[in-house]
């Protein structure tokens, strides 16, 4: 037995939903850096060097917006500047070792938050847990499928 679209997008938001939540919880204590330069140097992470309008575009936020906080990273020595080889015009913004290191040690704050909630559970849980996080991440290497549902 199959399980209807219903049922996934019904899944698909309650991850939505629980994950926003458990960033928030793991990161309300980060006191290295503000949610959206650890947002920022996060996506710089994955996608590795991007254009301005790449960055907006992935935090959903105007391009001045991004140019601001690019600007106050490249301040602090977090991202760095370069001309785009293929686009005189444009930049492309990478992260930085010391940008890397003020991500990881965020990272670890939240972590180190998460892992005071997680002691709490029982170690099957944290078993079934590790299993769904093993997932989560096969499901960030899917290629997108479109939404034929709209």
């Amino acid at each position: 037995m199959g399980v209807s679209t219903r049922d996934l997008t019904q899944l698909g938001e309650d991850m939505v939903v629980a994950s926003t939540r458990l960033s928030r919880l793991a990161t309300r204590n980060v006191n290295t850096l503000p949610h959206a330069a650890m947002r920022v140097l996060g996506r710089l992470d994955e996608l590795g060097q991007a254009r301005i309008s790449e960055l907006a575009k992935a935090d959903r936020c105007s391009q001045p917006t991004m140019s601001n906080l690019v600007q106050r990273l490249e301040e602090q020595g977090w991202v760095r500047r370069a001309q785009d080889p293929a686009d005189s015009r444009a930049s492309l913004i990478s992260l930085t070792d010391a940008g890397l290191a003020e991500l990881r040690s965020a990272r670890h704050q939240a972590g180190a938050a998460l892992a005071a909630q997680l002691s709490q559970l029982p170690a099957t849980d944290l078993t079934t847990l590790e299993a769904a996080v093993a997932i989560v991440h096969k499901l960030l290497t899917l290629e997108p499928v479109e939404d034929t549902a709209r």
